[in-house]
């Protein structure tokens, strides 16, 4: 059991660093965007900002099942 919850631990923690590094590579194509009027750019931050409120949500289930497990 306690493997379990440190495996999960460990998965929680791999995705908020995946969660970071997305959230930093959006700033280039936002900067693009608002300081050069760039509108590709912009449709491209605007898709990972998508993304990023799908990974925060699956950090939050994720760390719901393992408060859970305890």
């Amino acid at each position: 059991m306690r493997r379990i919850i440190m495996q999960s631990a460990e998965k929680i923690q791999k995705q908020y660093e995946d969660l970071k590094n997305l959230l930093i590579s959006i700033e280039v194509d936002l900067l693009k965007n608002l300081q050069k009027g760039n509108k590709a750019a912009g449709t491209r931050a605007r898709k990972a900002l998508r993304e990023v409120k799908k990974e925060a949500a699956a950090i939050v289930k994720a760390m719901i099942e393992l408060e859970k497990q305890d």
